[in-house]
């Protein structure tokens, strides 16, 4: 038999984007995916913002690390300075509660969610035989990882608004180890949140119809391996033994059924949809509004300049180095006329006239940026307010005339009778791959696990089961989906040319403040050096003033980072806006049909899409597993597993056609 891992990913997604965000307390035991974990010790609220869980497996006893997500004030800090160079204090301190909790605990995997992610892959990237697994993770600081670090797996949500805005600024290279996009959530704006998490209580419902939106809920896993399925990935050859064929027939019983059943069901909606509503749109440019702001809102300098709040504490963040340089420039007074320093002077005369000047402008600079900013939040205000209509030109009542409403009915009268039929086709499956194990049972048990799998016969023969070909929609939605493509250009065109001007503005000054910041850093340390050669008698002044120019670098040294932080992710933005706006089009095409009929049709689609593509991986898995063996019996599942998948990817297909491009 397979042997399964002791901690599936599937739980550490979970245990990740759902429970360590309730921070159960330690003994508490978690029910994931049918095993018990219990909480071995937990940390949070912590000042620095550096949360995290220690969660045993029950059935294994094996130990994980989970760290928590973005939460608060200093995490949204920490968030700011991921594109910089250099790895902040909680990457560092994440690291340090690894090796502190290590001593203690065998840990053997770390797990996480958004800056919980970037956390779990930082430790795992700085040590050796350890497992992260991640879900939406935050990018790590510039620098070189590892992509085909095997220890590291992060899933990336196919509409979570993170990834998308990182992978659109092309920072796709700043995480280590191996990614793969998950198809399992829809772009609504409702979902923003579950998409970046994985978890919602609420859950969502669409037409009456809860759609299941947990993260696990659909993916697709191996029958035998229990990982996660990825595309184009085949897993390590298993015995076709008795044991195996059981779990097979379980499964396919169980999960499978269960699977395609939820598929057909949102399909049966959709046609319902389709056959029963007319096609009414209501002017929604001010939800679209709100839509965009939200979206823009998840990127690295976005959520400063579409958040009142957000800009509020970067500015009084940026706003410290002011006192920090009065009082720098007080100590600078203050030195000029302490006595008996003319050995000083001479060493440092050049430097207290430059670092005055430099202390002196960096409150002007911190001053400037603030006031781009500003003008940039002014030009996000224009963007909802002339970019966004672009959206709805030609969207209107007549969007879904009378002819497109009846060739969506001609092509989901195909689609909903081929669904039945691979629904039929998966359970006949099923029905055939339990008839082996049954004989399986019944096979002479002196007979070897070998003996008696060459020893069944082939299962009875079934119906064949053709699907029928769609002659509608052959171009998906054809001219309507041109219209939002022409559209969105429009739409790209105006936000660039309202946006990148602002952007170039900020990039200016930051760049201006970090070589000032710089300059003033250096000249305190040449001070700093001055002081070291020298004693003035009789008084610790020389000892006082040395800690207080330490203590201004440091400050100054972390307002840096922060600078160079939003300066690289200002420069990202500027330079590649046009591809963060082509992420977040999903979103925007959904948002356009917000209180439409229309709009549910999609997302039961894509929902209905998700679960067949997910029944279609595994079924890849199940005929991989199942080819190359002389059984009759295996040989001929093989056949069936083969045709199956087949039919699964025409549906596929044809359910992708049946609606806008999302």
């Amino acid at each position: 038999m397979a042997t399964k891992l002791g901690t599936p990913d599937t739980d550490l997604i979970e245990l990740s984007g759902k429970w360590v965000y309730e921070h159960p307390i330690v003994d508490q035991k978690l029910r994931v995916n049918g095993t018990i974990y219990q909480v071995k010790a937990g940390e949070y609220n912590k000042a620095s913002g550096l949360d995290y869980m220690i969660v045993e497996n029950l059935a294994t006893g094996e130990i994980s690390m989970i760290f928590e997500g973005t939460q608060g004030t200093q995490d949204f800090l920490t968030d700011g300075t991921l594109p910089g160079s250099i790895p902040n204090t909680q990457l560092r301190e994440a690291d340090a509660a690894y090796k502190k909790e290590s001593q203690k605990y065998n840990i053997k995997n770390v797990a996480g969610n958004s800056l919980g992610g970037g956390l779990s892959n930082y430790v795992a990237s700085k040590n050796d035989g350890i497992r992260s697994v991640t879900y939406n993770p935050a990018i790590l600081p510039k620098g070189t990882y590892d992509k085909n670090n095997s220890r590291i797996t992060n899933y990336l949500s196919e509409y979570d608004p993170l990834t998308l805005g990182e992978r659109g600024a092309g920072y796709g290279d700043r995480l280590p180890g191996e990614s793969h996009i998950l198809q399992n959530n829809v772009p609504w704006l409702q979902t923003i949140l579950s998409n970046h998490t994985g978890y919602d209580d609420a859950g969502v419902t669409v037409n009456g119809k809860k759609i299941p939106i947990d993260a696990d809920a659909y993916l697709p896993v191996g029958i035998w391996s229990g990982k996660v399925l990825t595309s184009g990935g085949k897993g390590q050859k298993i015995d076709m033994n008795p044991d195996n064929i059981r779990i097979l027939a379980n499964s396919l019983r169980t999960r499978m059924t269960e699977q395609v059943n939820a598929g057909q069901f949102y399909l049966d909606t959709a046609v319902d949809l389709v056959n029963n509503e007319g096609s009414h749109l209501d002017d929604r440019t001010v939800s679209l509004q709100k839509s965009f702001e939200n979206l823009l809102g998840e990127g690295e300098f976005g959520g400063i300049i579409t958040s009142f709040a957000n800009y509020a504490e970067f500015r009084d963040g940026m706003e410290e180095a002011n006192p920090v340089c009065f009082a720098a420039l007080d100590v600078m007074q203050r030195v000029r006329t302490l006595p008996i320093l003319g050995e000083l002077l001479d060493v440092v005369s050049g430097t207290l006239l430059s670092v005055g000047g430099f202390l002196s402008d960096i409150p002007i600079l911190v001053g400037d940026l603030a006031l781009k900013i500003e003008d940039t939040m002014d030009q996000v205000s224009k963007v909802k307010m002339q970019a966004i209509p672009e959206l709805f030109k030609g969207i209107d009542n007549q969007y879904l005339s009378d002819g497109m409403v009846a060739e969506l009915k001609e092509h989901y009268k195909i689609v909903d009778e081929n669904k039945d039929l691979v629904v039929k086709q998966v359970l006949t499956f099923s029905s055939q791959v339990t008839y082996v194990s049954n004989e399986l049972e019944k096979a002479d048990k002196l007979l070897s696990a070998t003996q008696k799998v060459q020893s069944v016969g082939a299962p009875p023969a079934t119906q064949a089961y053709v699907l029928k070909e769609s002659k509608a929609l052959k171009d998906g939605m054809g001219k309507k989906q041109r219209l939002l493509d022409r559209n969105y250009k429009a739409f790209t065109n105006k936000t660039t040319s309202l946006l990148i001007p602002a952007l170039s503005g900020v990039y200016s000054i930051v760049n201006q403040l970090k070589q000032a910041i710089r300059s003033a850093i250096q000249h305190l340390k040449n001070l700093q050096s001055g002081f070291s050669m020298v004693k003035i008698p009789f008084t610790d002044v020389d000892n006082q003033v040395r800690e207080q120019i330490s203590e201004y670098i440091r400050k100054l040294q972390e307002i840096l980072l922060t600078v160079k932080g939003v300066g690289s992710a200002v420069k990202d933005l500027q330079s590649n806006l046009p591809n963060v706006l082509a992420a977040y089009r999903p979103y925007i095409d959904t948002a356009l049909f917000d209180g439409t009929k229309f709009r549910d049709v999609i997302l039961l689609n894509k929902a209905a899409a998700n679960i067949f593509r997910s029944a279609e991986m595994i079924f890849g898995d199940i005929k991989h597993q199942l080819s190359g063996n002389d059984s009759a019996a295996i040989s001929a599942l093989d056949k069936l597993a083969v045709k199956t998948s087949k039919n699964m990817k025409i549906l596929l297909e044809q359910i992708k056609r049946g609606s806008i491009n999302v």
